[in-house]
């Protein structure tokens, strides 16, 4: 055989074809609570069960698992430890992958199983499957939606980011359209020193952004308004950001938020969004693709293309002023106002 595991064609679709088995494992591991039980510490097999609820004998094949996917070590007295690379799944660490481990090999894993159908008969695989709404599952399970929106946090510096790609030394108010937790319109608010800002997002929201709000810089002149933005949009500011939003939509439903966003927008007013954009041409090992993959499960949505984006604004009713595009990445800044407007 020649050629290496990484540019076999043969394993390259066989890793594609078997990786679920590792998300799972890896999921299980973390829904267990097996990285907690090991932070800073070792145990043997039989204590990790006797912590974790779980049947000595399979809890130890699925340790030994880990050992072979490098998250583990196990010494000569049999007690397992974490790994640096374990250390990521422990929930209290900074930098913790813990919510992701139970978030896709969860929920977003069976959302995927139902692609086929939404294919074949439309609608929107997550709906297929749990037999209704992603948010709406979401609003239901408290556990699982806070999960999410940790996930979702922003790294810091997109705030700065968005800053350095267009003037807005003149904005008054700021209003983040499903803003998440609110850390991305604080960052922004503490480049802007004269403006306030306001989160909108929906109700379960709202406790993770008050409390984030709150500990953050800038947090202290934003404040949180409840809502569904496909229904409506708070009236006024002067600049709306929607930043990793349209993405999750079908054209007719970022349609309806774009048009919301114009309906609402003071005058003078302008939108910026903040997005992947997709080449018009995918080549091999552009990660974009991942992304258009999880909104079309998950929410009927894609990554669109930079013609896609302005077909988008301009059908409901805007102008595109300016579009940047972050060096080296897909992000890109799209600067729109109301088109006709003076």
């Amino acid at each position: 055989m020649t050629g290496s595991l990484a540019t076999d064609p043969r394993q390259r679709v066989s890793a594609m074809i078997e990786g679920y088995r590792r998300s799972a494992v890896v999921h299980t591991a973390a829904q267990l609570g097996v990285p907690a039980h090991l932070a800073g510490t070792r145990r043997p097999a039989a204590e990790l069960a006797a912590l974790t609820g779980a049947r000595p004998v399979p809890l130890t094949q699925l340790l030994r698992a880990l050992v072979g996917y490098g998250l583990l070590d196990q010494d000569d007295d049999e007690r397992f430890g974490l790994t640096d690379a374990g250390e990521l799944l422990d929930p209290a660490h900074p930098h913790s992958l813990h919510g992701q481990a139970l978030y896709f090999g969860g929920p977003s894993y069976l959302a995927y199983s139902g692609l086929t159908a939404a294919l074949r008969e439309g609608g929107i695989a997550f709906d297929h499957v749990f037999g209704e709404p992603y948010y709406t599952h979401l609003d239901r399970d408290p556990v699982l939606a806070e999960h999410y929106h940790r996930m979702i946090v922003l790294p810091h510096g997109t705030g700065a980011l968005i800053a350095s790609l267009t003037d807005l030394s003149t904005a008054r108010e700021v209003v983040d359209i499903g803003g998440g937790n609110g850390s991305l319109l604080a960052e922004l608010l503490t480049h802007l020193p004269r403006a306030t800002g306001v989160l909108f997002e929906l109700p379960l929201t709202e406790p993770s952004a008050v409390a984030t709000l709150a500990a953050v810089p800038g947090g202290d002149r934003c404040r949180f308004v409840a809502g569904d933005f496909r229904a409506e949009v708070p009236a006024g500011g002067d600049v709306h950001l929607l930043f990793r939003v349209l993405a999750n939509w079908p054209d007719d439903v970022a349609a309806t938020i774009l048009g919301n966003c114009r309906a609402a927008l003071a005058p003078g007013g302008r939108l910026l969004v903040f997005e992947m954009a997709a080449p018009d041409r995918v080549e091999e090992g552009q990660a974009v693709v991942d992304g258009d993959m999880n909104a079309l499960a998950h929410l009927g949505g894609a990554v669109r293309t930079l013609g896609g984006f302005r077909g988008l604004l301009e059908r409901a009713g805007f102008e595109v002023t300016a579009v940047k595009q972050v060096p080296g990445t897909f992000w890109t800044l799209h600067e729109a106002t109301p088109a006709g407007a003076a």
